[in-house]
């Protein structure tokens, strides 16, 4: 295999995502979609506010206030990701 074959067989998302972030390699790609990812993230952190919080009107307020917060991070994180794809095509356009 030549080593522009292999630059094909690390092309990932999760990879480009770990490299920009975090300046590694991902360690471990997943096979799972985003919904799977996602919802497996999420089931400790409910499990752990009913354990703490058992009284609905409470549990209702925290959880509410996480996914506040989940979605703000949504926001921004898009907000960047479009920022860099736009970067990226016009470095790319500007090559051409």
């Amino acid at each position: 295999m030549s080593y522009i074959d292999e630059i094909f067989t690390r092309l990932d998302m999760q990879q480009l995502r770990e490299f920009l972030l975090h300046g590694v390699e991902c360690v471990e790609v997943s096979p799972r979609d985003y919904k799977q990812r996602l919802q497996e993230a999420w089931e400790p952190v409910t499990a752990i506010l009913k354990q703490k919080f058992p009284e609905t009107e409470e549990y209702e307020k925290i959880t509410d206030e996480v996914q506040h917060y989940a979605a703000v991070t949504e926001d921004v994180s898009m907000e960047i990701g479009l920022k860099c794809g736009a970067i990226l095509a016009a470095e790319l356009l500007g090559h051409m």
